[in-house]
C-alpha cells in the first residue's frame, strides 16, 4: 500500500509540474527506489494498475505511467507494447505470471501470520 501512496503522489506531482502548477525546484532528498525484479514483472504491474485505472483515475496512458515508473523505480522501461503482445500471447492457463505471484505470495504471507497469531514479519 505504501508504494502505490508513493507512486500516485509521485505521478500528481509530476502532473502539476507537467500543467506549470508548481515548479521543478529541488526538494528534500528522499529514499530512492530501486526496481529488482525483471524488467516485465514491471511492464505487468504497469499494464495491471493501467488496467485498473488505479492511477489518477486511469486519466493517465500508458507511455505515460511507464515514464513515471522508470522515474521512480531508476529503471529504463522499453517497449511496453511488445511485452504486452508477448504476455498476450503466453500459452498457459493464466498469461499474468507477476500479479499472479504477487496474490499467492501476499495469500501465503497471510495465512503465515494467522498462524502465528496475526504478528507481521516487520522488515
Amino acid at each position: 500500500m505504501e508504494l502505490l501512496f508513493v507512486i500516485d503522489t509521485e505521478l500528481e506531482l509530476l502532473k502539476m509540474r507537467m500543467q506549470g502548477l508548481i515548479l521543478a525546484f529541488p526538494v528534500k532528498a528522499t529514499k530512492k527506489f530501486c526496481w529488482t525484479g525483471k524488467a516485465t514483472d514491471l511492464v505487468e504491474l504497469l499494464y495491471a494498475l493501467d488496467t485498473c485505472d488505479c492511477i489518477n483515475n486511469g486519466e493517465i496512458g500508458v507511455e505515460e505511467l511507464a515514464d513515471a515508473l522508470s522515474e521512480i523505480f531508476g529503471v529504463e522501461i522499453k517497449n511496453c507494447y511488445n511485452v504486452y503482445m508477448n504476455m498476450k500471447h503466453r500459452k498457459d492457463d493464466s498469461r499474468t505470471y507477476f500479479p499472479d505471484e504477487l496474490r499467492e505470495k501476499l495469500n501465503k504471507r497471510m495465512v503465515e501470520s494467522d498462524l502465528k497469531g496475526g504478528k507481521i514479519k516487520k522488515r
